[in-house]
């Protein structure tokens, strides 16, 4: 199997925590793929030309990150990282405004891009600004949702608030949320998302 991704990509780095979670590393290969290149076999393999994308020993494709995470945890792994998530709808609410977070988080870094040829729309920069700041509130606020036992949902946190730090630098977002700070701080040793840190 390949995994198409981009080390810079927070939802590439979800499913890579999950490989390594799982310790699949034996059946599944990271090829680096920049979707802004298109290439062909990215593009046969995911008609929407996006990271990450899995493409299967049969030649079918598992396409979006929540999709791929599912699909490495339940069908190479034993299930366990998106058990809570089967079974308690208030985590599927958090785990939903985790994935918004990171949404917003790199959009924001889109407008920053486009910034560097005068197309910024400020309509949209704080409009993406905004919901990060209520999503970060949200969070903080729900902490406690988080199941005991890592998860898929400690995963997709995690991946958002690190995205924050890659191309965010200059956004104090720990100040006002010291429980995200410290859960944070902590889950970030684990081995598997040491193993997985975002990078260009």
């Amino acid at each position: 199997m390949h995994l198409y991704l981009t080390f810079s990509s927070p939802f590439a780095r979800k499913t890579r925590i999950v490989v390594q979670e799982h310790n699949l590393h034996a059946v599944v290969t990271e090829h680096f793929s920049h979707p802004f290149h298109n290439e062909g076999e990215l593009i046969s393999s995911n008609p929407l030309g996006k990271v990450p994308c899995l493409t299967l020993d049969n030649g079918t494709s598992v396409i979006d990150s929540e999709a791929i995470c599912a699909f490495l945890d339940k069908s190479l792994g034993d299930g366990h990282l998106s058990a809570s998530l089967d079974k308690n709808w208030n985590l599927v609410t958090f785990h939903s405004v985790s994935s918004g977070l990171m949404d917003a988080a790199v959009h924001l870094q889109m407008e920053k891009l486009r910034a560097r040829e005068n197309l910024r729309s400020e309509f949209w920069w704080q409009r993406y600004f905004s919901a990060i700041e209520r999503s970060l509130g949200y969070l903080e606020k729900h902490l406690a949702i988080l199941p005991d036992d890592f998860s898929l949902s400690h995963i997709n946190l995690c991946s958002a608030l690190s995205y924050l730090d890659f191309r965010h630098e200059n956004f104090d977002w720990r100040s006002d949320h010291p429980k995200l700070t410290a859960m944070s701080e902590a889950l970030e040793k684990r081995a598997s998302l040491a193993k997985c840190k975002l990078h260009e």
